[in-house]
């Protein structure tokens, strides 16, 4: 047996490989550790749950959901804009324009942190030492960025903007686009950085520009992969604008939020319901669409 196959591996008398290596069973110990010290800073206590106080509270919250609430003036309303159903529609328009909003500026953001984009790779073969320098403070820059939008949770964007633009949908979907802005911006640039340098060389080789290199010889290899990924982010962002309506953002969250405070459960059943409804519809229709870019 080589040194190779003896730091991976350990063979009993009988020849056969052992299930777990050394290396193996460290990793298992030091999750099993990990996850120890996890579960006991968060307090988790299973038997919390199966107590009888707890059964007693949660069949006694589903008992006063039912039946829910399906009258008239809580699905329509008395106006266009008003009533469940319109919040449930503004909640797929705000997850529609923040969306958009990411993916506008997430392709300049992700163009700009992509190494293979900004400073490295057949691109600069040959490139002054200057411009490479450029382009590596560009990249560095860009990735904070990046890490900063999307390291602010959407509910605090949410927060900031009701506070810049008043209260109702706008401000979320500016705060979804921006936070999905820093999340889709970081996929996009992994995407770039992984594609192949001889496509983009040979793109190059043929007198493209750097700007045409990219859009010809790696954009093309990673369209359907980053039109798969914006879509999953468009299902999430449907339910991040579900909550949004908690500090004043527009949507179907306006109505938990108002049933949670009211304790009125029957109406809080048919506003999960339609949530439900909401991101069921949604997750079959990206399906679809993913599967027509395949």
């Amino acid at each position: 047996m080589t040194e190779d196959a003896q730091r991976y591996a350990e063979v009993d008398p009988s020849g056969t490989r052992t299930l777990l290596s050394k290396r193996s069973l460290s990793s298992v110990l030091a999750v099993t550790v990990v996850l120890a010290v996890a579960s006991w800073i968060v307090g988790v206590d299973p038997l919390l749950l199966l107590s009888s106080a707890a059964r007693d509270q949660m069949v006694a919250f589903v008992a006063d959901g039912f039946p829910p609430e399906v009258g008239r003036d809580f699905l329509f309303g008395r106006t266009l804009r008003d009533g469940l159903l319109w919040a449930v529609v503004e909640t797929l328009a705000i997850s529609i324009v923040g969306t958009s909003l990411a993916v506008v500026f997430a392709i300049p953001l992700a163009l700009a942190s992509a190494s293979t984009v900004t400073h490295e790779g057949p691109l600069y073969a040959g490139a002054s030492s200057s411009r490479v320098a450029f382009g590596y403070v560009l990249h560095r820059s860009a990735r904070v960025v990046l890490s900063f939008l999307r390291s602010v949770p959407g509910l605090v964007w949410g927060f900031l903007f009701v506070t810049a633009v008043g209260l109702g949908p706008f401000a979320g979907a500016l705060a979804l686009g921006v936070h999905n802005a820093g999340v889709l911006g970081k996929l996009y640039a992994d995407f770039l950085e992984d594609t192949d340098p001889m496509t983009t060389e040979a793109v190059a080789s043929s007198g493209a520009t750097r700007f045409q290199a990219v859009c010809h010889g790696m954009v093309p290899q990673i369209s359907a992969t980053v039109a798969s990924y914006t879509l999953y982010r468009w299902e999430c962002t449907i339910r991040s604008a579900t909550i949004l309506g908690f500090v004043g953002a527009g949507g179907i969250g306006y109505y938990l939020v108002i049933s949670i405070q009211r304790l009125q459960y029957q109406k809080l059943v048919t506003a999960i319901a339609a949530v439900f409804a909401l991101v069921v519809m949604s997750d079959a229709l990206a399906s679809r669409l993913r599967a027509r870019m395949v």
